[in-house]
């Protein structure tokens, strides 16, 4: 067996941080992003700026994202901290092999507690289908969050495609505060 590490291990929100955005998995491989939700097919940086009345950032480039991240107080997350699998499976994405092959969890009710400032978290998953041990920890975090009156919701996945009903969702629920997908 052997341990593969989420991509930014080491990363820390930022303690200004007053929105948090959990995904749950980023391999540290060399065709991996460089940061959270860089890859091609998900629509994260762009639809949380237009969500915001922003153009775009899904092309941008990391420091661009990170301006974007600094003005409205967002940061990110992912629910996994590494992976225990066979050699020969270091390259499988299916998220049950993934959710069953967990080593270490992210701690997300320590990570929660840092984040003085945080008023609301955001898991990018409306489904837990397949996901049993992903759904326990993320219960868990949403417990947390409502003992400490901090808003958490569910948002549309934002991989595979873009439409104007996902982004009326993720506008809906981060910036308007008129819907909540409960946990």
């Amino acid at each position: 067996m052997i341990e593969i590490y989420h991509k930014l291990h080491s990363y820390q929100p930022d303690p200004e941080t007053r929105i948090l955005i959990i995904g749950t998995w980023l391999p540290d491989r060399t065709d991996s992003p460089d940061f959270f939700y860089g890859w091609n097919k998900s629509f994260l940086w762009h639809l949380l700026p237009i969500s915001f009345g922003r153009e775009s950032l899904k092309d941008a480039t990391l420091l661009e994202k990170k301006d974007f991240m600094k003005e409205f107080k967002v940061d990110f997350t992912d629910v996994i901290s590494s992976l225990s699998v066979e050699e020969k499976d270091q390259n499988v994405a299916d998220d049950s092999f993934v959710d069953a092959s967990v080593e270490k969890w992210t701690d997300l009710i320590a990570l929660i507690d840092s984040l003085p400032k945080l008023e609301a978290v955001y898991f990018t998953r409306k489904t837990f289908n397949g996901l049993p041990n992903i759904r326990v920890k993320v219960v868990e975090a949403a417990k947390h969050c409502l003992d400490k009156n901090i808003r958490f919701c569910k948002l549309d996945t934002p991989s595979k495609y873009f439409d104007p009903g996902k982004q009326q969702q993720w506008r809906d629920t981060i910036v308007t505060g008129k819907t909540c997908l409960r946990v």
